[in-house]
């Protein structure tokens, strides 16, 4: 008995071919396509998650005119995957504060706000109060609650079921809808990267 291994038969696939356009900033895009026809795959460039080890990858990618390799493109956009991967028995607020300190967020802030405060003195600036308070309060470590988990809660609407279980299909608990939202909201509150099942992209593109 003999045993041979073949090599598989390898062949070019494009996945996206001949691509271009323009989304301007401060406008909603919606991006529609059949199934495999690699929507996925071109909000994963614009959001500068490619897998360029695996992928050949040819063209320019720029925002405002700069390219991706200029700037840090996971401060601009996210994307956010279409599964909800949370852990149904925490409720949305325990969620978000957990998140957020698995990511380090206050320490992170704490850093940056120590930079700015000897910057402002410096140069002798003079912070608007309301947004120095904002960003102390955001710098604090060993809160029980994030400052800004509370902001992004508000902003998004989750503040009214800020206290109900995540849930899944064997948990009773936030609608489906709220469930995506809980996804989108760690996504900006702890700057992971992210975009939705309805596969949208926003950028926020400052000139």
């Amino acid at each position: 008995m003999g045993l041979r291994i073949l090599r598989p038969n390898k062949f070019r696939l494009h996945i996206l071919k001949d691509i271009s356009g323009v989304v301007k900033p401060g406008r909603m895009t919606l991006l529609l396509g059949p199934p495999g026809s690699g929507k996925s795959t071109l909000l994963l460039a614009l959001a500068g998650k490619l897998d360029r080890k695996s992928l050949n990858v040819s063209g320019d990618i720029t925002y405002n005119g700069t390219k991706l390799d200029e700037f840090y493109v996971r401060r601009t956009s996210a994307y956010i995957s279409q599964t909800d991967d949370h852990l149904p028995e925490l409720t949305v607020r325990e969620t978000f504060d957990f998140a957020a300190r698995f990511q380090g967020a206050s320490e992170g802030m704490a850093g940056y706000m120590k930079d700015l405060t000897k910057l402002e003195k410096k140069r002798n600036i003079r912070p608007v109060p309301e947004i120095d308070a904002f960003m102390k309060a955001s710098s604090i470590g060993g809160k029980t609650h994030n400052i800004s988990t509370d902001y992004v809660l508000k902003v998004l609407g989750l503040d009214v079921c800020s206290d109900t279980f995540v849930g899944n299909d064997m948990l009773r608990g936030v609608s489906g809808g709220q469930r995506k939202r809980v996804t989108t909201s760690i996504s900006l509150d702890t700057n992971l990267s992210s975009l939705s099942s309805v596969k949208y992209v926003g950028a926020k593109c400052n000139k």
